[in-house]
């Protein structure tokens, strides 16, 4: 029997239309044909051929609390009921109590008072993050981003991410950023413990600021070039990687001994997606602003956050 699938006559008139009318950069085929999908509920979506497949990606990690979740399309529904949207400038119950939460839940948990600023969504957010980091260090454009690390396609966002085809054409608006290696384990020399490995990729990053010929750092003044570390705490596109444990709390160190800002990009990973609500909780550091989106909302409304000074 052959592997070969055909798509059926229905489907093949969907993706002809596709082909002529959908962009290129909107999707990306892995299989031939591709799947159109019909349905979906709890981690399981179904094509049109009534196939059943197990999406371990969650829709990018937005749909965190599973497909046609009743409790969170019921909370949708009533919603639409009663106030659908409103424009940003008038105020409504929803939105301040539930920045109230995430403000006292951040301030129980990493000590520091903070705002929430509200997006359509995660790209969105980044850039606005990135105006917050710019006015709080004198407008500093350059940022510390990790190699594998992904952001968003946004012109300011694809800045900080690492992978070219999203800045191929298109170069860079205003923000760029300095790739720094991430601790992977499995590509650090041999005979390392993770931790020591975590110790060693914190004392590479710190030679940058050792003398002001490394280029990022003028001792005289005390100031560095550099605004900002946007930092996923456990990287999602790059490949799912956890970092050792005792990393970021040493980088930190190394951040703020020269005034320079850690953003937690939570995106894909926060929302209780490791367990807790935000990733950066599991490795005993505070970060100075946090990113969010996707999962709030379990991928039902695009909407994206930020949490800072």
């Amino acid at each position: 029997m052959s592997d070969i699938r055909i798509a059926t006559a229905e489907d093949q008139v969907l993706l002809d239309k596709e082909a002529k009318y959908c962009s290129y950069g909107d999707t990306v085929h892995y299989i031939e044909p591709p799947r159109i999908f019909s349905r979906c509920e709890g981690s399981y979506v179904w094509d049109t051929e009534d196939q059943a497949y197990l999406d371990l990606q969650m829709w990018y990690s937005a749909v965190n609390f599973g497909y046609a979740n009743p409790r969170l399309n019921n909370a949708l529904k009533q919603q639409i009921d009663t106030l659908p949207q409103i424009a940003s400038q008038y105020l409504h119950k929803g939105k301040i109590e539930l920045s109230e939460m995430i403000a006292v839940d951040a301030k129980n948990k990493f000590g520091l008072d903070g705002r929430v600023h509200f997006n359509v969504g995660g790209s969105q957010s980044i850039e606005d993050s990135l105006k917050v980091v710019r006015n709080a260090t004198n407008g500093k454009s350059l940022m510390f981003a990790f190699e594998g690390g992904y952001h968003g396609r946004t012109l300011g966002a694809s800045s900080i991410t690492s992978s070219y085809r999203y800045r191929r054409r298109y170069g860079h608006f205003g923000e760029r950023a300095q790739f720094i290696p991430f601790p992977y384990h499995f590509r650090g020399p041999k005979g390392m413990t993770k931790e020591e490995y975590g110790s060693h990729c914190v004392q590479q990053f710190a030679r940058l600021f050792e003398t002001e010929y490394n280029g990022v750092w003028d001792p005289k003044v005390g100031q560095s070039e550099y605004a900002a570390f946007y930092v996923e705490p456990i990287q999602g596109t790059g490949g799912y990687v956890i970092p050792p444990m005792n990393f970021y709390r040493e980088l930190k160190q190394v951040l703020d001994q020269h005034g320079i800002l850690m953003v937690s990009d939570e995106i894909q990973m926060g929302f209780y997606r490791t367990g807790k609500l935000w990733s950066i909780e599991h490795f005993d550091v505070q970060p100075d602003v946090i990113v969010f989106g996707k999962a709030l909302t379990n991928g039902l409304n695009p909407t994206g956050r930020y949490l800072g000074p």
